[in-house]
């Protein structure tokens, strides 16, 4: 499997200019080559290079590798819809090829060739992404954002191979506890809702004034809310992913679609809250530290789990209390509603497992 690896550039004043100017060079090439694509129909890599490349080489005087790159980024462009002629941001990425970059990891610094020549720059990671970077490494982008340069590279990881599961681990997913497994941890939502809210805050009192300062606070507030967000999901993802591997037990995650519909007749502050959860970026996170773990993961119809006694068996409405409380109307048991869920996806889990072994043994004999 691949995984991307983001490090970032240090670079002095005159090495961002020459950056830049990289950037904005590729990016006015890519322009033209596309305005000829799109009136000519030419849209195939092979046939844009026939067309263009001889003519762009000398009269833009551009790298033969940045001119092949630009001539690649425009017909892998055309791929999403031909209906337009394609733009390309003066400051979007671009790819790096073998040619164009020459990594030291060991010393963190990389060599890149620009309009101005080849630059070294030193770049920062953690050990564990420099320990990613020895490994097997593809063409990365190179992307400026926040007036800052990373690099971008997708990187060759080992996947491990699925083990045996001995039983599943539910996880019941929500808003004021992120995540719930069946083993009782709970995740609390509360400190990303209080940053959530602060940020709401802080947009709707600045964003009137539209004066230079309340742009730069609001420049430097920019992102806040997604790499805290990112973050939680990160650590929740790993706690998981880590108990499974310790217990030996697949992952039950519930199949969760139609959010934004289902929210329709909600209040409007509900309707924010469904619309900002990132239980989707919590799932992909899990799914991709399960394969590289080795952990079996299991997806889970969860209809009616938040309803569904985990002990009976008997399924009401009224057994949901309320958000936090569970409390059978047949049996009389009583849990907390998220772990009375999870026990359900968990028991939902490790019938399609059985049911899935039983089907391999079938088929082998």
């Amino acid at each position: 499997m691949h995984t991307t690896v983001q490090v970032k550039l240090n670079t002095t004043s005159e090495q961002k200019i020459a950056l830049l100017d990289t950037l904005r060079v590729c990016n006015a090439t890519a322009d033209r080559i596309s305005k000829v694509a799109f009136e000519t129909q030419t849209f195939r890599q092979f046939d844009l290079h026939r067309l263009m490349y001889a003519t762009l080489r000398d009269q833009i005087g551009l790298n033969s590798n940045h001119l092949i790159h630009a001539i690649a980024k425009v017909a892998h462009s055309y791929k999403l819809g031909r209906e337009v002629c394609r733009v390309f941001r003066p400051t979007g990425a671009i790819e790096l090829g073998r040619d164009l970059i020459a990594w030291r990891v060991e010393e963190q610094i990389v060599r890149i060739t620009t309009t101005s020549g080849r630059l070294s720059l030193p770049f920062l990671c953690s050990p564990s992404q420099k320990e990613l970077l020895q490994g097997k490494r593809s063409q990365p982008d190179l992307i400026y954002r926040d007036n800052e340069f990373y690099l971008n590279i997708p990187v060759r990881v080992e996947q491990q191979p699925l083990f045996d599961p001995q039983g599943a681990i539910g996880v019941d997913l929500g808003i004021v506890q992120i995540a719930t497994d069946s083993e009782g941890h709970q995740y609390s939502g509360e400190p990303v809702r209080k940053l959530r809210k602060k940020c709401a805050r802080l947009r709707k009192l600045l964003q009137p004034r539209k004066t230079r300062s309340a742009r730069k606070h609001l420049q430097k507030a920019r992102g806040r809310e997604s790499r805290f967000v990112r973050d939680v999901n990160h650590c929740i993802s790993k706690a998981m992913v880590q108990l499974a591997q310790l217990r030996q037990k697949a992952l039950a995650l519930e199949t969760l679609t139609g959010i934004r519909g289902r929210g329709n007749g909600f209040s409007r502050a509900m309707r924010t809250e469904l619309n900002s959860w990132a239980f989707h970026q919590l799932k992909l996170f899990i799914a991709y530290k399960c394969q590289r773990a080795g952990v079996p993961l299991i997806e889970v119809d969860p209809r009616y789990s938040s309803q569904t006694c985990s002990g009976c068996g008997h399924c009401e409405k009224g057994n949901r209390k309320s958000q936090e409380s569970f409390e059978c109307l047949c049996c009389g048991l009583r849990l907390n509603a998220d772990v009375n869920a999870a026990l359900n996806l968990k028991t939902r889990a490790e019938l399609s497992v059985c049911l899935m072994f039983r089907k391999e043994a079938v088929a082998s004999a």
